[in-house]
């Protein structure tokens, strides 16, 4: 059940350290500025890489008053993009969305950074079932709450005595029965095993909530950057064309199952192998959020 006058801010902002000495004091700047705003993100940093991932909570527009919620999106993104040279700003990628509830509307922005180095935001309006927002609390049903909520903490306190054992059990088992589990996940390189190979997997649990996977060149890796010569056998047309944008995006597709069947499609960076040629391996991180991953798939 969706609530008027609420948001919601999912995906993440990915890229490499603005140049210079202070690289991660401008990025930690920018991020308490999005975080006092409304717009939660957590900053991790991979090397010379960092990530903002959105919080995926729901929350109440009034905490980003006066903009609504893609202008203020829009507005931070721009920000963080500004910090950069030009010739860089195409490197900062975005799958940040954001939803807000409104009375029989739900508005869905995608933020985007395009050529050559702007943000773009595709907007829709959709309608929704989005019920009114529930009247506030008189002081005596507080009061009543709370009265009834120390009972029950009484209650429970006393009856939990004898139930630890049980309650501990319980938890372990629920605990390996929900979530993203490495000996559960199917991890699919086929398709670009010639080039770029997985080596190693590991299931980084929450806070991070990560996909942790080591890549390493393949065999065919192309010691000139020349994806795959126009006489290359066994490779149709379109999977070449693919390729070569792999390899001037510095980017790989990577695709997740989650256990409803649902599908996400994002990018991975490998652009570590063009930083430094004599690098052989580079580690990467998927975030997975809250989804129970089964499939993951990567691609050109």
């Amino acid at each position: 059940m969706q609530f008027e006058n609420t948001y919601r801010l999912e995906g993440l902002i990915q890229g490499p350290l603005p140049p210079g000495p202070d690289g991660r004091r401008v990025i930690e700047n920018l991020t308490k500025d999005f975080n006092r705003n409304g717009l939660r993100l957590s900053l991790r940093y991979d090397d010379s890489q960092f990530a903002l991932t959105a919080e995926n909570v729901t929350r109440d527009t009034e905490e980003i008053h006066p903009l609504e919620v893609d202008l203020m999106v829009h507005h931070a993104l721009e920000k963080l993009i500004g910090a950069y040279p030009l010739e860089l700003r195409m490197q900062i990628f975005s799958t940040l969305r954001s939803r807000e509830y409104r009375p029989n509307a739900e508005v869905q922005s995608a933020y985007l950074v395009i050529f050559p180095g702007q943000v773009k935001v595709e907007r829709r309006e959709v309608a929704a079932v989005v019920e009114p927002r529930p009247a506030p609390l008189t002081v005596t049903n507080k009061f009543g709450y709370i009265l009834a909520a120390v009972g029950i903490l009484a209650l429970l306190g006393w009856a939990s005595s004898g139930l630890v054992q049980f309650r501990d059990l319980g938890e372990r088992k629920l605990s390996g029965l929900r979530g993203t589990r490495l000996e559960d996940l199917r991890v699919d390189d086929k398709s670009i095993a010639d080039f770029v190979k997985v080596v190693e997997v590991d299931v980084a649990k929450a806070p991070l909530s990560d996909i942790v996977l080591t890549l390493r060149k393949g065999s065919k890796w192309p010691d000139d950057i020349t994806p795959l010569s126009p006489d290359s056998k066994g490779y149709t047309a379109a999977y070449k064309a693919r390729f070569k944008a792999a390899i001037e995006d510095r980017e790989l597709t990577v695709v997740l199952r989650d256990d409803k069947g649902t599908l996400t499609v994002s990018k991975v960076s490998i652009r570590e192998f063009f930083v430094d040629d004599g690098k052989k391996e580079i580690i990467v991180r998927i975030p997975f959020g809250s989804k129970v991953v089964r499939d993951l798939i990567l691609r050109p």
